[in-house]
């Protein structure tokens, strides 16, 4: 299973507002979403626990605020609902920074899950 193309395909199906890549594209938009699998473990019984980023990019920081907050919901809920692979999703953890080459303000989600390897 490729969680990240899990977790693109989930945020591109839902109505978040931005669209989800793996990489920052070329030709910026005013708002997007970054899914990196940063981590994660075997699980027992052919289950793993993967860890992905969300880096979620906007215009303003009360913006990118925002698209965390749809983002997290859609990953949370929308990700095991669409997924016959994915049993739960959580969000453990969310900071805000600016892209230092850009200077664009961005939020980090860190999800947490549980899934079929």
């Amino acid at each position: 299973m490729d969680i990240e193309r899990e977790a693109v395909d989930c945020i591109n199906a839902s109505d978040v507002g931005a669209k989800a890549y793996y990489d920052v594209p070329a030709d910026r938009p005013e708002a997007f979403v970054v899914i990196e699998r940063t981590g994660g473990s075997r699980g027992e019984a052919g289950t793993s626990r993967p860890t992905i980023d969300a880096q979620c990019w906007a215009q303003t920081r009360r913006e990118a605020a925002t698209l965390a907050e749809a983002v997290s919901d859609a990953l949370e809920v929308g990700l095991p609902a669409m997924s016959e692979d994915v049993a739960s999703a959580r969000v453990s953890s969310e900071f805000r920074d600016y892209d230092l080459e850009s200077g664009t303000p961005r939020y980090h989600i860190v999800v947490e899950m549980t899934a079929n390897r």
